[in-house]
């Protein structure tokens, strides 16, 4: 347990940060008692220097969206980190104009009109996966028959990554996300496979464009003179890596946390429209990482509640502890899948909010209601509480999740 002192206390001892990693994700306490004494406060992470910790919506927000906060001074200095080497991702360490300049590349493939196109062929795919678990019957591991392959099928789809390559992506985008569970080497390794790959699919578009992201982002090379093909081949990695990991986490753990509340999950599966509002409030309330990895530097003297950042500091601010603050939640720590209005800060905020949000939750809702729909019966096919939670990245999760309807 990690001692608390009350707010204005002179002690500054650092908490170690994350608070948790092995086991099953849970809610530490420790935030709701950071929130209420020390809302800022030192953490000390595995790697690099000490940085100042926030735990409340309000201040997630203001260190996310005010400019005299930023990302790019993370590059030149040791920032706090869980990672050996934190992943060179270009577009996650730019602020604004020159992240503007790359983001708005990423947000012309992932416009509402864009996503609502897209959806048919996200509930195709959905629909021949639960065909196949349907006929190979129960058991079935939900990770590996559904939860994993149909957004990695659809990232790849919109992307453009031919059929047979997909597990290679698959295995290489784990480099992203890998903490202690791969040596430097093996993580180093990927990351330069990765990059091959999609330097050769980018130059490939550029002489031959299809109907996909990647011949979108070779387009937008072609045509501007201020963006490299490196920092093209960047974006594409970063879409690869990002684009279908978080969304595969979510369908399994969602489930396995809807499961774990019998009252709630009986209401969606009586009702599996509400996977609308459920999603959210799984964004909210079903975390399995930790989150808080991407340091912000105080460019000036900047004070959150009451405390004073200096000039050069970095600042890291709690998404986790922020959906689940009592100013702004009514009882946080109640799943409520008819939760709504529901501000959480599970895609960021600010300049860096995920472009791919939208995306992310049409597959969720697709992938739960069709899920519920289909198998109104679906139940676990051994105790929660025996499943086996993998370590060693930023989320925690399972590689087998056995259900049977």
């Amino acid at each position: 347990m990690v001692d608390v002192e009350p707010a204005g206390s002179e002690i500054t001892e650092p908490i170690n940060y994350p608070l948790d990693e092995d086991g099953p994700p849970r809610l530490n306490p420790v935030y709701a008692e950071l929130r209420r004494t020390r809302p800022v406060c030192r953490a000390r992470m595995p790697y690099g220097e000490e940085a100042w910790f926030t735990t409340r919506h309000s201040d997630f927000k203001f260190v996310m969206g005010d400019p005299r906060f930023s990302r790019a001074m993370a590059h030149a200095s040791d920032e706090p980190r869980v990672f050996v080497e934190m992943p060179d991702i270009g577009i996650m360490r730019m602020d604004h104009p020159e992240h503007a300049r790359l983001r708005k590349v990423v947000a012309r493939g992932f416009t509402e009109r864009r996503v609502a196109q897209w959806k048919p062929r996200i509930q195709e795919i959905c629909d021949g996966l639960l065909d196949a678990m349907e006929d190979a019957g129960p058991p079935a591991n939900l990770v590996t028959a559904f939860g994993t392959p149909l957004p990695a099928t659809v990232i790849a789809m919109i992307l453009g990554v031919p059929v047979e390559d997909r597990p290679l992506f698959t295995e290489w985008s784990k480099a992203m996300i890998a903490t202690t569970s791969m040596p430097v080497e093996q993580i180093q390794d990927y990351l330069a496979k990765q990059h091959a790959y999609v330097a050769e699919m980018v130059r490939d578009r550029i002489k031959n464009p299809r109907e996909d992201m990647i011949s979108d982002l070779a387009a937008a090379y072609e045509a501007d003179d201020d963006i490299t093909e490196e920092e093209i081949v960047g974006l594409g990695m970063f879409l690869l890596a990002t684009g279908h990991g978080s969304t595969a986490n979510q369908i399994s753990y969602g489930t396995y946390v809807l499961m774990s509340f019998p009252e709630q999950y009986d209401k969606i599966v009586r009702n599996p429209e509400l996977a609308r509002t459920a999603v959210d409030e799984l964004l909210r309330y079903a975390y399995n990482d930790e989150a808080a990895i991407f340091s912000r530097y105080a460019k000036e003297d900047v004070e959150i509640s009451g405390t004073l950042v200096r000039a050069g500091e970095p600042v890291l601010p709690s998404r986790v502890a922020a959906n689940y603050d009592d100013e702004v939640f009514d009882d946080p720590e109640r799943l409520d899948i008819t939760r709504s209005p529901n501000p959480h800060v599970t895609f960021g905020y600010g300049t860096h909010f995920c472009p791919g949000a939208g995306l992310a939750r049409t597959q969720m809702r697709i992938a739960f209601e069709t899920l519920f729909r289909r198998f109104p019966t679906l139940r676990a096919a051994v105790p929660l509480d025996s499943l086996e939670w993998k370590g060693g990245y930023l989320a925690r999760s399972f590689d087998e999740f056995p259900v049977t309807w």
